[in-house]
């Protein structure tokens, strides 16, 4: 069912040695900025809760207390996750494991910011 997760065989056609060096500096900048730019927006989808709690205090009445349990919930569910997704993203092919982790929280997030104020984060 998700065989494309799984990692990459080792690449069966080696580097020449005389392009060795030019292509690895290549290389090593590619991966460099593809973590950079995916772990920046993996930070900003993750801390925005934080950025919203002045906004939901005025406009809804939430109380401080209220919003440290989501904050500790939310702490609780991102260090649990990562212990277990830490084993499956070493199984996993990097490529695709955090563009659909990137894709699916993007999509959360904007579901949490559709959702009718009616609803109140499930009436804490």
């Amino acid at each position: 069912m998700f065989s494309f997760l799984k990692a990459s065989p080792p690449a069966e056609q080696k580097v020449e040695a005389s392009r060795v060096d030019a292509e690895y500096r290549k290389l090593r900048w590619q991966v460099f900025a593809g973590v950079f730019i995916g772990y920046a927006a993996y930070y900003l989808i993750r801390k925005n809760f934080s950025l919203a709690m002045p906004y939901l205090i005025d406009e809804y009445g939430f109380t401080k207390a209220d919003l440290g349990t989501v904050g500790v919930a939310l702490s609780l569910a991102y260090g649990f996750s990562k212990f277990i997704m830490g084993n499956v993203s070493d199984r996993s092919n990097p490529k695709y494991f955090i563009t659909i982790g990137l894709l699916g929280s993007a999509i959360v997030s904007l579901v949490f910011g559709l959702v009718p104020a009616c609803f109140r984060l499930f009436q804490l």
